[in-house]
C-alpha cells in the first residue's frame, strides 16, 4: 500500500462475514448473477468456475481465487470443498478498498502465507471443529465481549496478511474517497448515526456547526464524491442485506426499518439497486459464501 496522511486508513470500514471450511452448498449448475462481497477461497477438493468482469476463470484443487465485491456467476463441481473468508471493506463513500486486480486465480504456491493465516483464523473462530459449512459460519451467535474482541483481533491479523498478499501482486487500495478534514469526518459521523427510518433533516444534521447544509453537501461532494443521500442509501442497502441474511424478519419489517412503508416498495427499491429481489437474495445469501 502506498503511504498516506496519518489516520486516513482509520476511515476504512471492515465487516467480517465468515470463515468456513466445508462443502459448497450448491453444485452442478451455473448460478444466476449474484451480488457478492469481497472474499478469498481456496479449493480443497473439486473445482470451481467463476464468471466476472467479462471473463471466466477455472479454479482447481490447490489454487485460490481472490474475489472482488460485485456481481458474478459461479459453478462448482459436485463434492467441491472450500476454505473461504468473506468480508466487506469500503471507504465512507461506499467505494471498495481495492478496485482493480481482483477476480483472479492464483496458484497455491503463491498463496502459502495467506492459506496458513486462513487456517489460523478458522481455528480461532471455530475451535476444534475440522469442517464448518457456509450456512453455519454466517449464523449470528452470541459471544461475550472478550470473545468478540479475540475474534475481531484474529480477523484483523488475517486481513494484514491479505493486504500484504495484494500488495505483492500489485493490487493497491483505491486512492479516492478518503479525507482527513475534521469537518467532513464529523458530518459523516452524524450521517452514520442518522436513523434509517427517518428522512434526512438538513437543519438537524448540521446543528451546532459553523456552516449550513449547502456548504456541508459541497464539502462531502468535493472530498468524497458522494451526496449525503447516497451515503444513507448505502447504509440502508447494507442493513437490508444484513437483515435478509441474518434474520427471519419479514420483508415488511425490513422495509419499515429502512423507512419504506410497503413491502412492495421495498422489493422494487431493492431489486433496482441490487439486481435481485429480496426473496432471491435471502434464499441465496452472499452468493453462498464464495
Amino acid at each position: 500500500m502506498t503511504p498516506d496522511a496519518p489516520n486516513s486508513w482509520s476511515q476504512l470500514r471492515l465487516e467480517w462475514l465468515w470463515v468456513y471450511d466445508g462443502m459448497v452448498p450448491v453444485t452442478g449448475v451455473w448460478s444466476d448473477e449474484i451480488v457478492v462481497p469481497a472474499s478469498v477461497f481456496f479449493v480443497v477438493e473439486g473445482e470451481g468456475r467463476i464468471q466476472a468482469d467479462g471473463r471466466k476463470s477455472v479454479v482447481r484443487v490447490g489454487d485460490a481465487f481472490l474475489a472482488a465485491a460485485g456481481v458474478r456467476r459461479q459453478w462448482f463441481a459436485h463434492g467441491t470443498r472450500l476454505l473461504s473468508v468473506g468480508f466487506r471493506a469500503s471507504w465512507p463513500s461506499g467505494m471498495n478498498l481495492s478496485a482493480k486486480g481482483l477476480n483472479c486465480v492464483v496458484s497455491g504456491a503463491d498463496m502459502k502465507s495467506l492459506a496458513k493465516a486462513t487456517r489460523r483464523l478458522f481455528r480461532t473462530i471455530h475451535g476444534r471443529k475440522t469442517m464448518v459449512g457456509f450456512r453455519d459460519a454466517v449464523k449470528a451467535a452470541p459471544v461475550s465481549f472478550a470473545e468478540w474482541a479475540r475474534q475481531d483481533a484474529a480477523f484483523r491479523a488475517w486481513f494484514a496478511e491479505y493486504v500484504a498478499t495484494l500488495s505483492s501482486r500489485g493490487v493497491f487500495a483505491s486512492e479516492v474517497a478518503r479525507t482527513t478534514d475534521e469537518r467532513v469526518l464529523e458530518l459523516m459521523r452524524r450521517l452514520d448515526h442518522w436513523p434509517l427510518d427517518e428522512v434526512l433533516d438538513g437543519s438537524r444534521w448540521v446543528e451546532g456547526l459553523p456552516f449550513g447544509v449547502r456548504r456541508a453537501e459541497q464539502l462531502i461532494g468535493k472530498q468524497l464524491g458522494i451526496t449525503p443521500h447516497q451515503h444513507l442509501m448505502r447504509r440502508r442497502l447494507d442493513l437490508a442485506r444484513s437483515m435478509l441474511t441474518n434474520s427471519t424478519n419479514s420483508i415488511k419489517v425490513i422495509a419499515h426499518r429502512i423507512g419504506l412503508r410497503h413491502a412492495s416498495h421495498f422489493t422494487k427499491w431493492f431489486r433496482r439497486h441490487v439486481g435481485v429481489t429480496p426473496l432471491s437474495y435471502r434464499l441465496q445469501p452472499l452468493g453462498d459464501g464464495v
